[in-house]
């Protein structure tokens, strides 16, 4: 009989980076990643915020970065999408990957809780005491 491959891991509809740091190949690695891009956009657009690829692999999925702006006649927030990116290369993908909405949590994060959530990863609050005393 052969052994089947472990399927992927799937990634809940409505999930965020945040949700997804214990599952991360390298998270301060990939959290670093996305916040160069969303500091990219911010400096673009004024704006930037992160959706998560849900159909991507969980250990390093996809996202795409969008940025808010208000309508100048309509007074709305209005939502633009700026680029999505591959989660193991953070290569900017194909067009046709943004269009597809399925593929994207609807929720995002900000920049600021992307930059505290790498604040949190670099810095955990209370380390553990066996490791304060290796030298």
């Amino acid at each position: 009989m052969a052994t089947k491959r472990v399927p992927p891991r799937p990634i809940a509809a409505d999930s965020t980076i945040a949700d997804m740091v214990d599952v991360l190949d390298r998270p301060i690695e990939y959290v670093r990643r996305v916040l160069e891009k969303l500091e990219r956009c911010r400096r673009a657009h004024g704006d930037a915020q992160v959706r998560l690829g849900v159909r991507s692999r969980a250990e390093c999925p996809n996202y795409l970065i969008e940025y808010v702006r208000e309508d100048s006649k309509t007074r709305e927030r209005v939502t633009h999408r700026d680029a999505a990116y591959s989660g193991s290369t953070h290569r900017e993908l194909a067009p046709h990957h943004i269009e597809e909405a399925r593929n994207w949590s609807p929720e995002e994060m900000n920049i600021t809780a992307v930059s505290a959530l790498i604040g949190r990863l670099r810095n955990p609050r209370a380390p553990s005491p066996r490791f304060a005393e290796e030298d």
